[in-house]
């Protein structure tokens, strides 16, 4: 991914005292020309009860993306393209079936899921105009699905403060979510992201995320869309390279009663993304 530093430099980075990374500003340190390769693992399952009838369905998706600095301006304002080097997608129908996708086997995979998400592989994806804070500044082009999805979902998982905070130190983030269809008409809702530094070592910052909307839809069943755009979890992000490291987040909600007396439903999302070498 990132051009390599020398060897005696890296190690000078990683291994200054606390205090010089607490006392240097965190910035994503974007370098036209760099590839950021993530691996991402993404678990969900959405358990509902109706009356006398009961639904399961479950998900186990792995991703490799890849994010390219197309480039720099002078105020650190980079512009990111990505796209996915590869993608499997497992699917668990209610009635226990599977389908499934996968881009390193595609003649196994379902013949329906292979033309849906074979298009996905192999091309830009979205280009994006992003901070040294992490912020999305422009969505200059996204092929697939709204360019509001990126408010929500941070490409980098998180925004930075300025400066370097201490261990203990909190800020936040204030958005708004859309539900774009099919999971709605536009409607757009407040939500705040809170982050926390838990702690500084050996270059890196292990942070604490978590999320709140600040306004719910009266109807129960409008809410269930919204139950899997609340994630909390844990962020680190390398000081010493300027990029994100790894992020483990989850997600478990339930709704009670949104299709009548009796009725549930409930979200687990087990997710994780992980900085790799490129080779």
């Amino acid at each position: 991914m990132v051009r390599a530093f020398l060897f005696a430099i890296v190690s000078g980075l990683i291994l200054t005292p606390l205090g010089w990374a607490q006392a240097r500003q965190w910035q994503f340190r974007w370098q036209q020309g760099q590839t950021l390769t993530y691996v991402v693992e993404h678990a969900t399952s959405a358990a509902e009860v109706v009356g006398d009838s009961k639904s399961d369905t479950r998900t186990k998706l792995n991703l490799t993306k890849r994010w390219q600095v197309l480039d720099v301006d002078a105020s650190g304002v980079a512009t990111l393209q990505l796209s996915l080097a590869a993608l499997r997608l497992e699917a668990t129908t209610p009635t226990g079936g599977v389908l499934l996708f996968d881009s390193n086997d595609p003649a196994k995979s379902d013949e329906h899921m292979r033309e849906e998400l074979g298009k996905f592989v192999g091309q830009p994806l979205a280009v994006l105009r992003m901070d040294v804070y992490g912020r999305v500044v422009e969505v200059k082009e996204s092929k697939h699905g709204p360019a509001s999805r990126f408010d929500s979902e941070l490409p980098f998982v998180f925004t930075l403060p300025a400066g370097a905070p201490a261990p203990g130190q909190e800020w936040d983030r204030a958005y708004k979510i859309t539900l774009a269809p099919p999971q709605g008409t536009g409607e757009k809702y407040d939500a705040v992201q809170k982050y926390v530094c838990k702690a500084v070592a050996n270059g890196l910052a292990t942070l604490t995320l978590s999320t709140e909307l600040k306004n719910m839809p009266e109807n129960a069943l409008d809410r269930v869309p919204l139950l899997q755009l609340q994630p909390e979890g844990e962020v680190v992000f390398d000081i010493a390279h300027g990029r994100l490291h790894s992020a483990s987040l989850k997600i478990e909600k339930e709704l009670k009663g949104h299709q009548g007396e009796g009725s549930s439903y409930k979200f687990q999302s087990s997710y994780t993304e992980k900085y790799v070498e490129n080779k």
